[in-house]
């Protein structure tokens, strides 16, 4: 049932998989992600969950941060059961309604951060997909379980959203909020969800203020957005 991270089958797999995924979205823009990650902590990958793509675009920032290090992403055991190979790069099941399946994905995440202290987890605290825009975005505690488990440990919260502009394939936006790294093992879900929240305002108001322009005026991967202006109050009616 378990996985087992193989750089082997990962580069085997993303040999076939990137030049697949290139003809199908017109780019990966990555911003706002940290200089100063602390490289001997787990890290986890905390996202929005805007698309089936969520779990690849997140390993384009492995990349970018902690190239070498081993990489696992939670996905739930109906859907992993469709995707086999997924175990041999670092995906493991997970079914929420289950009290073993938890504990044992718990379990899994927290020997894998114990052998490699630059282990990184890609999760998603929606369970499911929304649009980029739905607010509140819903996260559950779970993440709260992971994190304690690999204590001490950073939570990078993301941002994503996907925008066709001026091409037949969209373009997918990346942007990571300020590092949270958690003290005495505990992180809160409604903390991290603000954070994403507070990350996705600002990737829509400038694609919203941009446009078609968004990829060309894009700040690079480690530059950051501007936050996205106060929300009016909703307008009264008058008579």
């Amino acid at each position: 049932m378990r996985s087992r991270f193989s750089p082997l089958a990962l580069r085997a797999f993303e040999s076939f998989f990137l030049p697949w995924q290139r003809r199908r979205l017109a780019a990966t823009l990555l911003a706002g992600l940290p200089r100063d990650l602390p490289a001997d902590l787990p890290l986890i990958l905390a996202s929005a969950h805007v698309s089936w793509w969520d779990a690849f675009t997140l390993r384009h920032l492995h990349r970018a941060l902690r190239p070498d290090a081993p990489i696992y992403t939670a996905m739930t055991e109906r859907e992993l059961r469709r995707f086999a190979y997924f175990r041999l790069i670092g995906v493991f099941g997970l079914d929420p309604e289950s009290a073993g399946s938890v504990r044992g994905a718990l379990r899994f995440w927290e020997e894998r951060a114990r052998e490699r202290r630059d282990s990184t987890l890609i999760y998603f605290p929606q369970g499911r997909i929304w649009p980029s825009h739905r607010r509140p975005l819903g996260f559950a505690r779970g993440i709260e379980l992971f994190a304690r488990r690999a204590s001490p440990c950073a939570v990078l919260p993301v941002a994503l959203h996907h925008e066709p502009l001026s091409a037949s394939a969209p373009t997918v936006f990346a942007y990571a909020g300020e590092p949270i790294v958690t003290e005495g093992g505990d992180v809160d879900h409604s903390r991290l969800e603000r954070a994403v929240e507070a990350a996705s305002d600002a990737l829509l108001a400038f694609v919203a203020e941009h446009g078609e322009d968004a990829p060309r005026a894009w700040p690079g991967s480690f530059g950051r957005l501007p936050a996205a202006p106060s929300r009016d109050p909703s307008p009264t009616c008058g008579g």
